[in-house]
């Protein structure tokens, strides 16, 4: 099965970048993910830790914060999960059509590609994503949608839904603040029937939290009726990334397969 032989191959941290600038030293603020700066001494610059579009804007800087520094695993731990759920499914594949929800600057996009999926869509809900992914990663997706997909109309959906997706995944751990979970079991929707799905969520978001931020969510009870319905299910437990402090941000990665109908 082709790709199947690099599943434990996926690399940690993404190739370099080429056409990185001089990032210089990237610094934390000092009291909790505030801020960062980065630059060449003299033309230092500082930017929001979560401003996601202005750390796109800046080719290389991503990788260098969220891999690089701060180890981050998530997309290696779900295309993982991912390709063992093809090899025990016996599916190939280059004859797969994944949905990269929450597809970012490509990263991951970048990884499927290596296990060999023979079609790629993006969806982000950042419009200078879609950019940085075509400025760092020409032709990796096929397709790439911005916008939330929790306002798309039911013809915009369809259009997604009649390419006929077999897995849809989400590369970075969903986290309290997130995605909300109407949003994701939307994107769950646009599978049909032994459709595989593959995604990460904090600690407060699993069936059996009763952390009272997460159980808010909604996540924990939509969670639990997801992996009770569903086929296959598998859970792996890992570093999501290390904070600016240096403490461990947990993950929960999840795969599964929608049922067929009878």
């Amino acid at each position: 099965m082709r790709g199947a032989g690099c599943v434990r191959d996926l690399p940690v941290t993404p190739r370099a970048n080429p056409t990185d600038p001089d990032l210089g030293v990237v610094e934390f603020s000092p009291h909790g993910e505030t801020w960062l700066e980065y630059g060449p001494p003299g033309d230092r610059r500082r930017i929001g830790f979560h401003d996601y579009g202005a750390i796109y804007a800046v080719p290389g800087l991503y990788e260098r914060v969220f891999y690089e520094m701060l180890k981050m695993r998530s997309t290696a731990e779900v295309v993982r999960l991912y390709a063992e759920a093809l090899a025990e499914l016996g599916r190939d594949p280059g004859g797969e059509r994944v949905i990269d929800f929450g597809a970012g600057n490509g990263l991951g996009g970048q990884f499927l590609r290596e296990l060999g999926v023979g079609a790629l869509t993006g969806i982000d809900l950042e419009p200078m994503a879609r950019t940085a992914a075509e400025r760092d990663r020409p032709g990796t997706y096929d397709e790439y949608h911005v916008g939330d997909l929790g306002t798309w109309s039911p013809a915009e959906l369809d259009r997604l839904r009649a390419t006929r997706p077999t897995a849809l995944l989400a590369l970075s751990a969903v986290g309290v603040g997130h995605v909300p979970c109407a949003v994701l079991e939307r994107a769950l929707g646009l599978l049909g029937p032994g459709g595989v799905y593959a995604f990460a969520v904090a600690p407060p978001l699993v069936p059996e939290s009763t952390d009272p931020a997460g159980v808010a969510t909604g996540y924990p009870a939509f969670m639990r009726e997801l992996l009770e319905t569903t086929h296959g299910v598998r859970r792996a437990e890992y570093v999501h990334r290390y904070r600016a402090d240096g403490s461990e941000d947990l993950g929960i990665a999840f795969v599964g397969v929608m049922p067929r109908t009878t």
